[in-house]
């Protein structure tokens, strides 16, 4: 019997939507990729041709992305976590710190390492806080102690680009863009007897 586990709020989510703000025009998430996407910016570039059937993978769907592009991302990821930490009149670095905050959910739901509901919701909370605050002030920052949070999503992440296999990291993508387009957030389906 297949049962869902109930919907995580994702509040930063919401908050980022009603924020309404442009970013600067630059996604640091992407490899060299410019974007003008007034939510959030395009995910991970990865994206499956449409078939009728479901294929079977091809070997280069069941392999990790190429080291190089998964350390370009890591690195962005790992930048904008850094410019969060001192502060930016920018809400670029928050959009793609709640995007690697999912992604990495998203990754862990299928297999590639531990990442909690409740962690989900503590950092959802954290980065929901950072959106308001970047509303009212201007200056998108997080505090030290989320830092420490946010750091180790993040480090989940580097890790997950590693060792993830294409076709993994295209469906988390497709998922976060579902998400973004205003689907629920969902927690993974898990079998119980």
């Amino acid at each position: 019997m297949m049962l869902t586990e109930p919907t995580v709020s994702c509040e930063a989510i919401r908050r980022f939507r009603r924020c309404g703000l442009q970013n600067s025009g630059q996604t640091f998430v992407n490899v060299g990729r410019l974007t003008n996407d007034s939510l959030m910016s395009p995910t991970i570039p990865f994206r499956r041709p449409f078939q009728g059937t479901r294929a079977r993978p091809s070997k280069a769907q069941l392999l990790p992305i190429p080291r190089a592009v998964a350390e370009e991302l890591a690195l962005h990821a790992h930048l904008s976590l850094g410019v969060l930490r001192v502060g930016s009149s920018d809400i670029a670095p928050a959009q793609q710190v709640t995007e690697i905050m999912l992604l990495t959910k998203f990754l862990a739901d299928a297999g590639h390492g531990d990442f909690p509901d409740e962690a989900l919701f503590e950092i959802d909370q954290v980065m929901a806080a950072v959106f308001d605050e970047g509303g009212r002030s201007g200056a998108w920052r997080i505090s030290a102690e989320a830092f420490e949070k946010l750091a180790a999503v993040v480090t989940l992440y580097d890790h997950q680009l590693k060792r993830a296999s294409l076709a993994a990291l295209t469906v988390a993508s497709e998922r976060l863009e579902r998400v973004k387009g205003g689907e629920a957030y969902q927690g993974a389906q898990r079998k119980r007897a």
